[in-house]
């Protein structure tokens, strides 16, 4: 018994490294993409551009509503469901299972993306910059440029609005709501939510021609327009 019992242990151990460390595998890799090549440098702390930008973020703090900021924390959610408000109440997790499985591969693939570009310029946060900026949602551990809830909404805008083309206007003008309430929010620049919309429009591109994520489009596409009850 104790050598079977140390047997099991022994290939327990062998196999472990298969499963909790496997490498993930994603739509798009970051060989095909370098976002530090692709996008300009943020603007430094105290060029007149940073500046230009952090008094408009201190006036839409002014500005702000407490529905506003109601909206703002909410869509601090990076989740495709957030988009439920025009597309539809039935455009929940729990109706559309591999949907929601497909979206967060998506989310998860953009947001390996787009972590050596946050590492290369490695941008304060406004907040960091000026005291004076009170953010209204929680404040990420992460760096400030490219934003990535802003690549987040432009990746799943632009793939969820080739599931729907019905509802192409709305979802896009809703992916531009979503970005701005970075701003509203008080956690990004308006250079951190163009670079995003930049970021995200390149990873999208490059996944709609990977064959892995045509074949699960194709999956979830089916079964949203079928929850939907809109034409295959």
């Amino acid at each position: 018994m104790r050598q079977l019992n140390r047997l099991l242990l022994v290939l327990f151990l062998l196999l472990l490294p298969q499963y909790a460390w496997s490498d993930q595998t994603y739509f798009v890799t970051r060989e095909q993409i370098d976002f530090a090549k692709l996008l300009a440098p943020p603007p430094a702390v105290g060029t007149p551009l940073q500046q230009q930008e952090m008094a408009l973020l201190l006036t839409l703090q002014k500005d702000r509503t407490p529905d506003m900021e109601a909206f703002a924390l909410a869509d601090a959610e990076r989740s495709v469901f957030r988009f439920a408000d025009v597309v539809g109440d039935d455009f929940t997790a729990a109706k559309l299972p591999l949907t929601a499985k497909f979206f967060t591969a998506v989310k998860e693939n953009a947001s390996d993306l787009l972590a050596p570009a946050k590492k290369h310029w490695d941008r304060p946060r406004p907040y960091v910059a000026n005291p004076e900026l009170r953010p209204c949602v929680s404040r990420p551990g992460n760096a400030s440029y490219p934003s990535g809830h802003s690549t987040f909404a432009t990746v799943v805008s632009i793939v969820l609005a080739n599931m729907i083309p019905e509802k192409q206007a709305q979802i896009y003008e809703r992916a531009e709501r979503y970005r701005l309430n970075r701003e509203i929010g008080g956690v990004h620049y308006p250079s951190d939510v163009e670079a995003g919309r930049l970021a995200g429009t390149v990873i999208a591109a490059f996944m709609l021609q990977a064959p892995a994520f045509q074949e699960d489009f194709a999956k979830a596409r089916a079964e949203l327009r079928q929850v939907l009850g809109l034409p295959q």
